[in-house]
């Protein structure tokens, strides 16, 4: 936060979610130019020097023909310093959302996970003095949340491999919750809850409904009770993954990221109560 700001000379807004400002574009694309594109020059030249590195141009081309889906054959006619200025054509181009997964698809697609790691802090912290409602976890652009709630998911995403499965289903939370063009709530708690289903039946070696399984586990009867009420507004015929015969129950992205952390929490708290927490992610 900037000496105005902390002093209460200019007032802090929050950005709507759907806001892309002029400066927060450009400090998006400042940063991945300062880490990524400016190392793009006359690669015969590079070679000579012994400073070439092919990494930013094949991130180049790919951002051209994949990301853009646009000609390479044209592409390929102009000079590499040309070629970075029709990229950066497009994504002044870009609605708001696809900004963000440009960011996205620059960390998926980089090989180099160094920079990769400067680019996303870079990122958030661009994030946070232009009072963007998102952070970065996973390498995901997410909601913004406090940082105990991070913890939560990141903790949980990196359970060891006997809970893949677990893993796997809070991943699907994840991306179903902070898909930005289309969320789906509905289907991101679906998976939250099947985190928990998936938990349970790891821990006890078994088959099972997560109403059945979580009464053998040995944690305190009021976490019992209260996962099973959440498994049941998710299952019964009322619920998220039994609305049939009925209107489906309306939900919203407060719902989804409550499910998601309190999930979250819930695999973390549970893999640590059993003694299951020794190793981790491969």
């Amino acid at each position: 936060m900037f000496f105005s700001e902390r002093y209460g000379y200019k007032k802090v807004k929050m950005l709507k979610k759907d806001e892309m400002p002029d400066s927060l574009r450009t400090r998006i694309w400042n940063a991945l130019y300062r880490i990524i594109f400016i190392k793009i020059g006359n690669p015969d030249i590079q070679r000579i020097n012994d400073t070439y590195d092919p990494l930013p141009y094949q991130l180049l081309m790919t951002l051209w023909g994949d990301f853009f889906g646009s000609d390479l054959m044209a592409f390929n006619k102009s000079g590499w310093f040309e070629k970075v200025g029709a990229v950066k054509t497009k994504y002044d181009q870009l609605k708001w959302h696809d900004i963000y997964y440009f960011v996205e698809f620059v960390v998926e697609n980089y090989q180099d996970a160094r920079a990769n790691a400067v680019i996303l802090k870079e990122i958030e912290l661009t994030f946070n003095e232009e009072h963007a409602p998102y952070c970065i976890l996973d390498n995901q652009i997410v909601p913004l949340m406090s940082d105990e709630e991070r913890k939560e998911i990141e903790r949980a995403q990196n359970i060891p491999d006997k809970f893949k499965p677990v893993r796997e289903h809070l991943s699907k939370a994840l991306n179903k919750w902070s898909d930005r063009k289309n969320p789906d709530y509905e289907n991101s708690i679906k998976e939250s809850i099947c985190a928990i289903e998936s938990l349970v039946e790891i821990s006890q070696g078994r088959k099972g409904t997560l109403g059945d399984l979580i009464k053998n586990l040995d944690i305190h009867p009021a976490l019992k009770q209260g996962f099973s009420n959440l498994y049941g507004w998710t299952s019964d015929e009322e619920g998220v993954r039994h609305a049939k015969f009925r209107e489906p129950l309306s939900c919203d992205e407060l719902e989804a990221r409550y499910m998601l952390i309190t999930c979250s929490a819930f695999v973390n708290y549970v893999i640590y109560k059993t003694g299951d927490d020794k190793g981790g992610k491969e």
